[in-house]
Formats: structure tokens, C-alpha cells, sequence
């Protein structure tokens, strides 16, 4: 029988992003429970802003984060920071990636640029300031940037999982006729459902362009859980 369970999507996000930090880290996950109670989660503002985050919560940002280390690769290298703006209207474009299920908003980043504060709204802009893509690792930070997939190194199924295929990559970049091939992982949470991890294959040009390839379902699970 099939476990079903309501989480608020903002509880979702907490547990994902820091079930993918203890992925890269290998640290044990945290609970449900514990990110359900407030228990988890950056509280703390960015070192890159200080005291200057209010003006970016002025401008739009509800939630100011730190950056995914999956974004070391980029260049040049500047201070960086995450903000999350809520989308209040559906005709509302100005932002990078959308997030959320009902209450749905939109990524941006700030970064830290002679001795400025700058929000990127856009992926133009975001392609204007990092772009050309010249190495893999690059190329595999753009991705992670654009997009909401996220690198998954060990390739054993995470916990209440199981693997749907033989074998799993682990996440990776190389070049490849001019441009470059990323392999990262997907996992859709709005609705209810197993919310199955997805092996998720990228081309990112040297421009900067993030385009998805395929995708193939690698883990799902027996439960059902619902996410707001």
C-alpha cells in the first residue's frame, strides 16, 4: 500500500535543496519532519551581501540564499548569491528559472561586480555576464544555473527509492563538436505522485544556450506524497 502525505511546496524546496547539499557533501539528508518544522534552511544572509540585502528584498526578492556549489565553475568568478521572487502575475516573464507549485516564483542571482551589487533578472543577462562557456566545468554550472535540474555524483538510489534501469551515469560534462554535453538529474515535486528522478541530458553552447536533449527516468519510489 502507498504512503500519501501533504508537504507545503516551500517545506519541499527546503528538503530537496538540502538533500542535494548532502549529496555533494556526504552528509546525511535531513528529515521531513525537521524541515516541516522550521528546523532547516539558510536563515542566515549571504556573506556577499551583509547588511545590504534589504534593498534586494525591496526590489523583489522574497528569500535570499546561497548559490549551489554545482556554480564554482563559473567565470568570471564574483560573489554570488540566489534571490527567489514571487510571480504575482502569469504574464510576469522577468526571471531565470520558474520554481514552485502554487505559489510559484521566479530565480534570479546577485552577484558582487566592482564593488556593486547587480540583480540578473534574465538568462540574456545571465549569458551577457558569464558568457563564452570554454571548459566543461563551465558548461556544467550554466546548467545548473539555467535550469532546475541539479549534479547527483553517487549514483546509489536515494533513500525510499529504487533504480527503473540498469544502469545510472553519474553527473558529468565534456566537450563535444563545439559545444558541450551535461548529464544532471531532475526531480519533479508539484502534485501528487512518486516524484521519480530523472536522469536529464543538456547541450550548453559555447554562447551560453542550455538546451535539454532527453531525459530517462532512473529512481522512483512506492510512496505517494503530495507537494503544494
Amino acid at each position: 500500500m502507498s504512503r500519501r502525505l501533504h508537504i507545503p511546496f516551500a517545506s519541499a524546496v527546503l528538503i530537496l535543496a538540502c538533500t542535494l547539499a548532502a549529496v555533494l557533501t556526504g552528509q546525511s539528508a535531513p528529515s521531513e519532519a525537521a524541515a516541516k518544522e522550521g528546523l532547516l534552511g539558510n536563515e542566515t544572509t549571504p556573506s556577499i551581501l551583509g547588511a545590504d540585502s534589504s534593498s534586494f528584498m525591496e526590489s523583489g526578492c522574497s528569500q535570499i540564499s546561497n548559490i549551489s556549489e554545482a556554480l564554482g565553475g563559473l567565470s568570471p568568478k564574483l560573489p554570488m548569491a540566489e534571490c527567489l521572487a514571487p510571480i504575482e502575475d502569469e504574464n510576469f516573464e522577468e526571471g531565470i528559472v520558474r520554481e514552485g507549485c502554487l505559489l510559484p516564483v521566479y530565480r534570479r542571482y546577485i552577484v558582487k561586480q566592482d564593488g556593486e551589487f547587480r540583480l540578473i533578472h534574465t538568462k540574456a543577462e545571465f549569458r551577457s555576464l558569464y558568457a563564452p562557456v570554454q571548459t566543461p566545468q563551465e558548461a556544467l554550472s550554466f546548467a545548473v544555473a539555467l535550469t532546475d535540474s541539479f549534479p547527483r555524483y553517487d549514483t546509489s538510489p536515494p533513500e525510499d527509492y529504487f533504480s527503473v534501469v540498469a544502469s545510472i551515469e553519474p553527473s558529468h560534462a565534456e566537450e563535444k563538436e563545439g559545444a558541450f554535453s551535461v548529464h544532471l538529474f531532475n526531480r519533479p515535486i508539484c502534485g501528487c505522485g512518486s516524484h521519480p528522478y530523472y536522469a536529464v541530458d543538456y547541450l550548453v553552447s559555447k554562447e551560453g544556450e542550455v538546451t535539454e536533449l532527453s531525459r530517462q527516468m532512473v529512481y522512483d519510489s512506492s510512496f505517494v506524497i503530495c507537494f503544494d
